[in-house]
């Protein structure tokens, strides 16, 4: 009786130790690092002090649950990789014990990190290894991505609260961290501030941050993690992912996510090296290579925020049309979506395997690749060649690389990324409702763009013709008979959008009466944040902050996807049919 009560014992330590001390670890190790980062931008007593500490309690813990638990296999090997690296942490806080509170250089910075990050990043590690305890509640897909987003905008703002996120003499109000937290998170671009001459580079990297995780999002990053750092998926976790991703097919959910991280750090490298290179002689290596790295990001995650003063219009990316047709190529593969861009990919290996070796399957492209590669196209070409006529010969309007590259650059940036090349308030009338007619189509499904998405009204509009016609089959596109159900979802999203938007600016116009705006300015404010586009008239700072609140909830519900968003709040109708006979009313 008395070992069952020991062994009892033993198990609940074992328990406090993995479920209580070890995340609380990892909390300090966080705070430190904050600390550290936001506030005081050295290593003060307290912080060096505790980092002390932290090192021996966390070898100690991480070594004992090793050695108590036994585990074996994988669990064997990745409790093993913990207890190594405890002992690590160990060792190096034993020097920092000895060493002179004055030291300073990068051995003590580094000896302060590795021991913080080490700590942190083991308590991550461990979190996302049981995110399944989480996950495997029965929640909606929807309602996990809204409060997934909306935790990485609270954290995102509690962040740009801190005094070095901002150049010093300025101060961040909590509208502002949370209208650009919000902006980030939504890769939207729309800014109270400007990003380049209000934040520092601290505040300039959390919001690359907050870009790059609300570009992937955190459920996607997170289930990566625990596909390559653990055992893979649960059943439970695929069904979850496999309606984020919008993939049915679960055997390939795993390549899938692995292609989505893969194609996104690929592209933002590869534009870095392209931006960086493109930019010889403008500034240090270091400021080049931020620049590079902050837009390439910017520009796949379809965000439009820019760390330069006035943004591609700058003076010193003016004119560099390798700048300007390096971001149209980022904001075209990340707006097409990862479905389409998988797809191209086994297309293009498939095609070039029969090349070669003269043998392989014969792979087809989607009917959805296709239509997003068709509906694209015509978007960028007509887009472009509209915005020619009207701001070049109806109007006499900035350009910048000229005519023709400033018309194709708004074209493809009006339609989710945000990027501008010529000042937005300098264009003509027809041209601003022309890119208004772009950001509410947007990009493609699946991807990083937002609008109501090519697809959508592509069947929608088809779906309508073939209504007007008394079509009583689905609408034809590409030998494929598209299901009716799906032309009216696509139809009905159109509708619901339209009236989501003229219901926020009535309440837009309430909350900036007298301020003498014109209604087409306030107009193209709102359509861009509900299309996650971030152009603007130059009018976003000049919003009250009611204004800035609306704009904030339609940059999120335009992130999240108003379907999304509407389903969610909406209980479905799980009532059988009534079995009451049918009776059919006039409709003109």
């Amino acid at each position: 009786m008395e070992d069952s009560n020991e062994s009892r014992l033993k198990i609940l330590g074992l328990q406090a130790c993995r479920q209580v001390l070890h995340p609380l670890l990892a909390l300090a190790a966080a705070a430190c690092i904050l600390a550290v980062v936001g506030w005081t931008g050295q290593i003060t007593t307290w912080q060096h002090w505790a980092t002390v500490w932290m090192g021996p309690v966390f070898a100690a813990e991480r070594v004992l649950v090793f050695f108590a638990m036994a585990p074996r296999g994988k669990e064997r090997r990745r409790y093993g990789l913990h207890a190594w690296l405890a002992v690590l942490v160990f060792l190096v806080s034993v020097v920092l014990i000895f060493m002179p509170l004055s030291a300073t250089g990068t051995w003590s910075l580094g000896s302060h990190a590795f021991v913080l990050l080490a700590v942190l990043v083991s308590g991550l590690a461990s979190m996302i290894h049981h995110q399944t305890r989480f996950t495997a509640r029965a929640f909606h897909p929807g309602l996990m991505l809204i409060v997934s987003f909306l935790f990485i905008i609270i954290v995102g703002t509690l962040l740009l609260k801190m005094p070095r996120c901002t150049v010093p003499g300025q101060v961040c109000t909590w509208m502002d961290a949370a209208f650009t937290s919000t902006s980030a998170v939504c890769v939207t671009g729309l800014a109270v501030q400007n990003t380049a001459t209000f934040f520092t580079p601290t505040g300039q990297m959390v919001i690359l941050l907050l870009i790059q995780v609300g570009g992937l999002g955190i459920m996607t990053l997170t289930f990566f993690a625990a596909v390559v750092l653990f055992e893979g998926l649960s059943l439970h976790d695929r069904l979850l992912l496999g309606k984020m991703l919008q993939e049915n097919r679960l055997a390939r959910l795993s390549k899938t996510l692995a292609f989505i991280v893969t194609l996104t750090f690929v592209c933002e490298g590869i534009g870095a090296l392209v931006l960086f290179q493109s930019m010889d002689g403008v500034g240090s290596t270091g400021t080049r290579l931020f620049h590079a790295v902050f837009h390439a990001v910017s520009a796949f995650c379809n965000a439009g925020f820019s760390t330069l003063p006035d943004g591609l219009a700058s003076g010193v990316v003016r004119g560099n049309a390798v700048w300007q047709i390096m971001i149209i190529l980022l904001i075209v593969i990340g707006g097409l979506g990862s479905l389409a861009n998988e797809d191209i990919k086994d297309w293009l290996v498939a095609k070039i395997k029969r090349r070669v070796h003269h043998d392989g399957p014969r792979l087809r492209l989607r009917v959805h690749t296709r239509l997003v590669l068709l509906v694209t196209t015509i978007l960028i070409v007509a887009g472009a060649g509209v915005i020619l006529i009207t701001e070049f010969y109806l109007w006499n309007g900035p350009e910048n690389g000229g005519r023709f590259l400033t018309a194709l650059f708004h074209s493809v940036t009006a339609r989710t990324a945000g990027f501008n090349t010529v000042s937005m308030s300098a264009v003509g009338p027809l041209t601003a409702q022309m890119l208004m007619i772009l950001m509410i189509i947007g990009g493609s499904p699946g991807g990083t763009a937002g609008g109501l998405r090519t697809t959508v009204v592509a069947i929608g509009l088809a779906h309508l013709w073939n209504q007007l016609r008394s079509g009583k089959r689905g609408v034809i596109a590409f030998n494929r008979t598209i299901p009716s159900e799906t032309g009216v979802q696509a139809l009905g999203l159109i509708v619901l959008a339209g009236i989501w938007l003229i219901g926020n600016f009535i309440v837009l116009q309430v909350l900036q009466a007298g301020s003498g705006i014109p209604e087409t300015t306030l107009l193209f404010e709102l359509i861009s944040a509900f299309a996650t586009v971030g152009l603007s008239l130059d009018l976003t700072p000049e919003l009250t902050d009611g204004a800035k609140s609306l704009l904030i909830v339609n940059m999120f519900v335009g992130r999240v996807g108003l379907l999304t968003f509407m389903a969610t709040l909406i209980k479905p109708d799980r009532r059988p049919p009534s079995g009451k006979p049918e009776e059919n009313i006039l409709l003109n």
